[in-house]
């Protein structure tokens, strides 16, 4: 799969929009990392992660979201997952990914929502 049909980034004013399809493991990871931090602003404060095209998730996409919860954590802001089902969502919760760290929605809209809100 070509790099640029494994992700999406969207740079909305309160928040950047990260869109992932397919696989997040080794591979995808090794090829995704770098393409993304060109993407992906430093000062990034808010981060949504859409996952409702991932179909699985292993620890080496399990470390790029602790870099990309890192960077949130930085810039005083948090990482919203939004649509995680099925193994991805089992993952991200063995993990200890809880709503003390990131939140949860079960939609992107719903998830991106909350940050046009505050915005107001």
């Amino acid at each position: 799969m070509n790099v640029n049909q494994m992700f999406e980034v969207r740079q909305m004013p309160q928040y950047t929009l990260i869109r992932f399809y397919g696989f997040i493991d080794a591979s995808t990871v090794s090829q995704m990392r770098p393409v993304l931090q060109k993407h992906i602003p430093e000062d990034s404060r808010h981060i949504v992660v859409d996952l409702r095209e991932v179909g699985f998730l292993d620890s080496h996409g399990v470390g790029f979201f602790v870099s990309l919860l890192k960077m949130a954590h930085k810039n005083n802001g948090r990482i919203v997952f939004a649509a995680a089902k099925g193994q991805p969502s089992s993952v991200l919760q063995m993990v200890g990914f809880n709503g003390g760290l990131v939140s949860y929605c079960q939609s992107i809209e719903e998830a991106c929502a909350g940050f046009e809100k505050q915005a107001v």
